[in-house]
């Protein structure tokens, strides 16, 4: 499975045969269960897994107490708070599992000792960082222009097999709409 991982990091960079070795000597096959926490708000971040399968979310409280879905990473996505990773601070929300996942974990020492001994290695990390937090930023700048079934349609496009595996009041707190709301617009859609 640390295939999948070489694979995705060499669509932005190439890795040498040494390279991929030590990718696949320093990193750990992780099941979760659905429920299970990857980061706990509050609390340093210390690794970064890789997402083999499933879907995590990413949510956090508001001043009302009320919980905010963030963000989902499913298949080939990185899970981990990158400002409490970066920055050595505690995360202000909590990445949970959805769904079963399996994840390519990697410590935060050996994510250093990739930093040391691959030359591409944050060339190729940074460069899916800003597409990733260009998508992220681009999807949520949307929301806030467009009417809610526009939203529930483009999530659909952006992120076509989350909505299956989710639960819609997840989807809807993202989309930043109550679930009945969802609820009717998803129906008046299946009627259409």
């Amino acid at each position: 499975m640390q295939n999948q991982l070489v694979n995705h990091l060499s669509q932005f960079g190439k890795l040498s045969e040494k390279d991929i070795d030590l990718i696949a000597n320093n990193t750990t096959l992780i099941n979760f269960k659905i429920g299970d926490i990857f980061v706990e708000a509050g609390k340093n971040v210390n690794k970064v897994g890789f997402v083999v399968y499933g879907v995590f979310r990413y949510f956090f409280y508001d001043k009302e107490g009320n919980e905010i879905t963030s963000f989902f990473m499913s298949e080939n996505d990185f899970v981990t708070n990158v400002n409490s990773f970066y920055e050595y601070t505690p995360s202000s929300g909590t990445i949970v599992a959805e769904t079963e996942c399996v994840v390519i974990l990697i410590s935060r020492e050996n994510w250093e000792l990739f930093s040391k001994e691959i030359p591409n290695w944050n060339s190729i990390l940074q460069t899916i960082t800003n597409k990733t937090l260009l998508t992220k930023t681009n999807f949520q700048r949307k929301l806030i222009s467009q009417d809610a079934t526009t939203s529930y349609l483009d999530f659909l496009k952006q992120y076509p097999t989350i909505i299956q595996r989710v639960s819609l009041i997840h989807v809807a707190s993202f989309l930043g709409i109550t679930k009945f709301s969802l609820s009717r617009i998803r129906k008046q859609i299946t009627l259409e």
